[in-house]
């Protein structure tokens, strides 16, 4: 977000302007004393507008610099209701003063870097313990410089006075889950292992999970999978076995060609990748997998659902391909989300599979789009299913 200070005329008042300079022009020559007379009423408005925010955009230009916003919640869910109140410690408590017709404002100001933005306005002489604000989309918003906002009732002239803040992130808008994740295919390098050394025992014996990657097939109910409307397989609890641990590495491609999509797409693209990525946290954490998570230009992140969840407030749609996907550990499955491209050989995600080699490793690769780009998707589902350990697919949401 770039900064911008002084005082400027709004539209309405240069047209304002414009027409008062006009009225008094025509007054004088046609010695009308009405017109002349409103003219300089309004061109006495418009220098009072003036006068007034710079004479308050000096009288607080050094004390505004000591005033911090605090988001009282740096995580929230997207969607959801942010709150902050003002610290005035450094820049005391007095109120402000203002003059008659004159606004006095403070302006949150917030940014992702892929260009989603909030701009909320409040009275620094807050009523309230904190004032209220929308966040109305999922993302890492940064913010290092707020403003103090003058400007008079009717809109004519505007002064920014800047408040530094600081530079790390200052709010989370969580992602939500999709409504159900999508199939996860755990390969070779998937395989289960164990990491309790004692027997699980109970004397209930109808007690059941889900059957994991590594479970003892001789456990398996198949009188249960006959009567399953699913299908699904289930295991007994009861068995003298500790359930297994799957392990499974998920990671985000954030690149949207912009061939296929204009920015805003891109950034709704790229929320559908960490929707569906924090469902199959979400479902597959609790039937016992360990996971570990990346993002272009990110690190290897491990932790629970909540800590996942701030995660993919992270990831940001991207046209370029500067930044790389992280290397994820050699002895888990893999499973990679990306959008649709135009063009093979190009972008992070390119750049992983020369680099890592991931033939016979047991790679999948899930393109996700909307129905508007069906046929990239398959374009490249039939690209990347050419080259060998890959197994790539297509889902539309």
């Amino acid at each position: 977000m770039r900064e911008s200070t002084g005082s400027r005329p709004s539209d309405l008042g240069a047209s304002l302007f414009g027409l008062t300079v006009l009225a008094l022009a025509v007054g004088a020559l046609r010695k009308e004393l009405a017109l002349t007379l409103v003219g300089a009423v309004f061109l006495g408005a418009l220098i009072y507008f003036l006068v007034a925010a710079f004479i308050l955009g000096g009288l607080y230009r050094k004390r505004v610099r000591l005033l911090s916003a605090r988001i009282l919640n740096r995580s929230i869910p997207a969607g959801g209701t942010g709150e902050l109140t003002l610290n005035r410690d450094k820049a005391g408590s007095r109120r402000f003063f203002r003059l008659p017709g004159i606004l006095i404002r403070y302006e949150l100001r917030l940014g992702t870097r892929d260009g989603r933005e909030i701009h909320h306005l409040f009275d620094p002489d807050l009523k309230g313990e904190y004032s209220s604000f929308p966040v109305p989309e999922r993302g890492a918003y940064y913010g290092p410089l707020d403003r103090l906002f003058i400007g008079d009732i009717l809109g004519f002239f505007t002064l920014y006075l800047p408040i530094p803040q600081e530079k790390e992130v200052r709010l989370l808008a969580l992602p939500g889950a999709a409504s159900e994740p999508i199939p996860v295919y755990i390969h070779s390098g998937g395989d289960s292992q164990r990491q309790n050394v004692h027997y699980q025992r109970t004397d209930n014996l109808i007690d059941h999970r889900p059957y994991m990657p590594g479970d003892d097939p001789r456990r398996i109910n198949w009188k249960l999978y006959g009567h399953a409307p699913s299908s699904e397989l289930f295991v007994r609890e009861g068995e003298p076995e500790p359930p297994p641990h799957s392990r499974l590495t998920i990671l985000i491609d954030t690149l949207a060609d912009p061939a296929l999509y204009d920015p805003a797409a891109g950034r709704r693209g790229v929320d559908l990748l960490c929707e569906n990525a924090l469902a199959i946290v979400l479902e597959y954490q609790l039937r016992g997998m360990e996971i570990s998570l990346g993002y272009t230009g990110s690190i290897m992140i491990e932790g629970q659902g909540p800590e996942l969840a701030e995660a993919l407030a992270y990831p940001a749609a991207s046209g370029g391909n500067s930044a790389d996907l992280p290397v994820p550990p050699a002895d888990r499955g893999l499973l990679i989300l990306a959008l649709p491209r135009t063009e093979a050989d190009a972008g992070a995600l390119d750049r992983f599979l020369k680099e890592r080699g991931r033939a016979g490793q047991g790679l999948d690769l899930a393109f996700l789009h909307e129905e508007n780009l069906e046929e990239a998707a398959e374009a490249c589902v039939q690209a990347y299913n050419r080259r060998g350990g890959i197994h790539a697919r297509q889902i539309r949401l």
